[in-house]
């Protein structure tokens, strides 16, 4: 199966966050409002505090994998020299058209991680957030990355997490409590979170803070932090069944947990 082939099949049927805008359509305002909402309230809103938009002025930076644009234009507004890559056609179009509408035109292209099509040593700051764990080849990806950064550049990159809870009970244990390895391998059944509509099924990988931490030191990276986040009750085994119990648990004991089992391992390291 071709794994890239699956990608574009993928998110050019709906982008990155329609779940929580299905409503509107793709490209509108209305659903870069919502999506963007729910992204940073209840998805990823411990994204800020990880990845310091707020200092990224003047910073020339390149995204891998840019989706509908909600972080692009994060660093848009904080003054970033912003470019972004992404393998889906339409992709590219959409975040235009979102960006458009607080006027901003930013430099956008259909790319390849595996293959970028800039110089060496360009940029201050490679950024990829839940993309690279859907690469083939990772390593061709990391040389990538490092080879377009300049020296003591900086890389954020954000993977979903092997010990998590998401992907070691809700995935792993319950493929096999309930006997799913008798018609499929797990690797199939994880192709099949990325819900889209699309019928595809996308290569998705997953990596412990060890493998992702020797992944960034071969590749030419000194790792200054690693990080875990992302754990709610909809990451618990039979969560469509067992939801209203798991509600009852407070907020912060799932915040708390993210911190340690989360679905996310964000890495900031430098290029040495």
């Amino acid at each position: 199966m071709d794994g890239k082939a699956e990608a574009v099949k993928t998110w050019s049927a709906n982008p990155t966050g329609w779940t929580s805008a299905k409503e509107f359509n793709p490209g509108s305002r209305e659903f870069f409002d919502k999506a963007t909402k729910f992204r940073d309230e209840e998805e990823q809103p411990w994204l800020a505090d990880l990845v310091p938009f707020s200092s990224m002025s003047g910073q020339r930076v390149l995204e891998i994998g840019f989706g509908p644009g909600f972080d692009a234009y994060k660093f848009l507004i904080n003054g970033a020299d912003y470019s972004g890559i992404d393998i889906t056609p339409e992709n590219v179009s959409r975040t235009k058209q979102h960006l458009a509408h607080f006027d901003f035109l930013p430099d956008v292209r259909v790319g390849d991680a595996e293959s970028l099509d800039f110089q060496d040593e360009v940029f201050d700051i490679v950024y990829s957030n839940g993309v690279l764990h859907h690469v083939p080849d990772m390593a061709k990806a990391f040389k990538e990355t490092n080879r377009v950064l300049k020296p003591n550049g900086r890389f954020y990159v954000i993977l979903y997490h092997r010990n998590s809870v998401f992907y070691r009970l809700s995935i792993q244990a319950m493929h096999y409590l309930k006997g799913g390895f008798l018609r499929e391998t797990v690797a199939n059944k994880l192709s099949r979170i990325e819900s889209t509509g699309a019928g595809a099924a996308p290569l998705v990988n997953v990596y412990s803070r060890k493998e992702l931490e020797e992944l960034l030191s071969r590749f030419g990276f000194s790792v200054n932090s690693m990080s875990v986040r992302k754990c709610g009750w909809d990451d618990l085994p039979a969560a469509s069944v067992l939801g209203p119990l798991y509600r009852i648990i407070p907020k912060r004991t799932y915040s708390s947990l993210g911190k340690i089992f989360g679905w996310y391992v964000i890495a900031e390291a430098t290029k040495k």
